[in-house]
């Protein structure tokens, strides 16, 4: 007699495979959902500080320049489109004499993704007005006084990133 044997998996063989693929997901699940939380904290964390050395940044150089109050147009920084209050502190850019230099923002969201814009570079995140919007990485309002927030679209754990053009100061809340 002359038996040709199959190399096959038996149905026992492939529960066992399956199962264990199961809980190896259930247990790599949870450590992938936090690399991932983990992840847009970092990314919120270092546009908070990208904005704050920007800020820093913006005031030194107005310093350099001899603090000559309010400016228009900041020479020597960038593209010398940003505009200062009389302390120092970036307000406003793009407008030139139109610029405003005061620094309550409230209402004026625009103004303040115009700052982001001039003070981070090209392929900083993306800033938007609109939530919905898939493509914005900060959704931007002014919700009062001189404080410009950017409110992280990414995903629903209300990090933010809180400027106040008053004090200059940049805090981030994750």
């Amino acid at each position: 007699m002359n038996h040709k044997s199959h190399a096959a998996f038996t149905l026992i063989e492939l529960v066992i495979v399956i199962a264990l693929l199961g809980i190896l997901a259930a247990a790599a699940i949870p450590r992938m959902m936090t690399s991932y939380d983990s992840a847009h904290e970092s990314a919120v964390t270092a546009t908070g500080g990208a904005l704050a050395s920007a800020v820093i940044l913006v005031r030194s150089q107005w310093i350099s320049n001899g603090a000559p109050g309010a400016v228009d147009a900041l020479a020597g920084y960038g593209l010398e489109n940003i505009a200062t209050s009389t302390e120092g502190w970036p307000t406003d850019s793009g407008q030139n004499a139109q610029s405003s230099h005061a620094t309550l923002v409230a209402n004026d969201p625009e103004r303040c993704v115009r700052l982001w814009r001039a003070l981070l570079v090209d392929n900083a995140p993306k800033v938007g007005l609109d939530a919905s919007d898939e493509q914005i990485d900060f959704v931007v309002d002014a919700p009062g006084g001189a404080l410009c927030r950017f409110s992280y679209n990414r995903n629903k754990s209300n990090s933010r990133i809180e400027y106040n053009l008053s004090s200059g100061s940049v805090v981030t809340i994750l």
